[in-house]
């Protein structure tokens, strides 16, 4: 198809099968609609979409806005572009389970589809729970003179990261994202900071994580709470031995339990 939709020839229908035999990323932006049959069904009406065609097969699309996807393939054994009354037209089908899933493009803005680079790689360096084993043995980590008296504790409607007292004495609730923190995270120390005022007037909430987003930040600010960047990289070169240890003491204890 070498319409108008072809965005100056990089969304023709040759191109972009060429592209998924050659093992190409492609991603197409256009007006879509979707539809998915396989263990349920769901379809979505026409709008702008991001779809992405990986070199392993898989197949994602995006709406405009947000970071979850609308649909997604994890793999295929059937993927390819068609026209059809003037559409432009993907399918794409997984074995087992037996999946389809088809977008429906009547117009094309743009398409890009080229070789991807050599894998760089994927890090991830702690768990929350790591996370939070190594600012117990270590309180400095967060400030000075903090001590920490208890990790997991119940406040409704769940579990504080670490609860601790500060060099004045103060009650310290600290919750802890391994990930960049959002405004979702800045409310759930809210809630359990407001919980506990109701019995300790004297509370500080410490929200800790790699970085944070600006509506988390305005929502901490408001709510007169702190917050504490951790570089997790570096956190791993300083501490990457007594993690071992503390791995090693966990499955420790995990054994003594079975026993």
């Amino acid at each position: 198809m070498e319409s108008d939709n072809s965005a100056g020839g990089k969304c023709s229908l040759y191109r972009l099968n060429q592209g998924i035999a050659s093992g190409e990323i492609i991603v197409v932006l256009g007006n879509c609609m979707t539809l998915y049959e396989g263990r349920g069904a769901a379809h979505s009406g026409y709008g702008d979409k991001i779809i992405v065609v990986k070199s392993d097969g898989s197949v994602i699309v995006h709406g405009p806005t947000g970071f979850k996807p609308l649909n997604w393939q994890p793999d295929t054994i059937h993927l390819e572009f068609k026209e059809d009354n003037g559409d432009v037209v993907l399918r794409a089908v997984r074995g087992k389970p037996r999946e389809t899933l088809i977008v429906r493009c009547r117009e094309l803005y743009e398409c890009i589809s080229r070789k991807a680079r050599a894998d760089g790689g994927f890090y991830m360096y702690f768990s929350e729970h790591e996370i939070r084993d190594l600012i117990r043995s270590d309180p400095s980590l967060i400030e000075k003179n903090l001590k920490i008296v208890e990790a997991e504790k119940p406040v409704e409607p769940g579990f504080v990261d670490l609860y601790g007292i500060d060099g004045e004495g103060r009650t310290v609730v600290i919750e802890i994202k391994r990930v960049k923190a959002g405004e979702d995270a800045a409310r759930q120390l809210y809630g359990y900071v407001e919980k506990l005022r109701r019995s300790i007037p004297n509370i500080r909430g410490i929200l800790v994580a790699p970085d944070f987003t600006e509506s988390a930040l305005r929502m901490l600010q408001r709510s007169g709470l702190e917050y504490k960047r951790i570089d997790l990289k570096a956190l791993y070169s300083r501490y990457s031995s007594r993690m071992k240890n503390l791995q090693s003491l966990r499955r420790h204890r995990s054994l003594e339990d079975f026993l």
